[in-house]
């Protein structure tokens, strides 16, 4: 008897001991937090630094297999331009990455607006362009979402006279904004 009690409380541990391990393992990915993602854009982000009083929010949420995201940017100065176009791309921070998914500006995304505005819409496989240069094809949807999952993926917005972009932030999992370096606004 003294046998049997002593394997049953070694099976409870071990199970006790597997439930924390799997708890530890999903958290940030049960419920939303593991498909909940934000980033906080500035100039300071961009590859070299740009000084600008621009700024901008990208938030996105993962259901099944899409991704439905609101950019939001603002106060660009007269000399920097219109916005061209937005995107996601595929780098790590302080890395200029190749361009995974339009936010607007291109591809079947709306057209930008000039200086500030907000763009809402959705990614699914065939809005993946890239870059196949780096290992991700034209529509495989699941690699941008492991790469946006790691943090290996920045919002860009881009300007007609800062064509290499004008604002970024690298995109993080979770419902904050990137408390990426210098934040706060440009010029002083």
């Amino acid at each position: 008897m003294r046998k049997l009690a002593v394997v049953v409380s070694l099976l409870v541990a071990v199970g006790l001991m597997t439930l924390a391990a799997a708890a530890l393992a999903n958290r940030g990915h049960g419920g939303n937090g593991g498909n909940r993602f934000s980033a906080r854009l500035t100039g300071f982000e961009e590859t070299p630094s740009e000084s600008t009083p621009g700024r901008g929010s990208f938030k996105a949420r993962l259901n099944g297999n899409v991704i439905h995201y609101v950019l939001h940017y603002e106060g660009f100065e007269a000399g920097e331009g219109n916005t061209l176009f937005a995107h996601i791309h595929f780098g790590q921070r302080g890395v200029a990455g190749g361009v995974s998914a339009f936010l607007c500006g291109g591809g079947n995304k709306p057209p930008c607006t000039p200086t500030e505005g907000t763009i809402e819409g959705d990614i699914v496989a065939s809005d993946v362009v890239g870059p196949s240069g780096q290992g991700i094809a034209a529509g495989e949807f699941d690699e941008l979402v492991t790469a946006m999952r790691k943090g290996y993926t920045y919002a860009n917005v881009h300007t007609t006279l800062n064509p290499a972009g004008l604002i970024r932030g690298q995109i993080q999992r979770g419902h904050g904004h990137d408390r990426g370096r210098g934040g706060g606004r440009g010029r002083h």
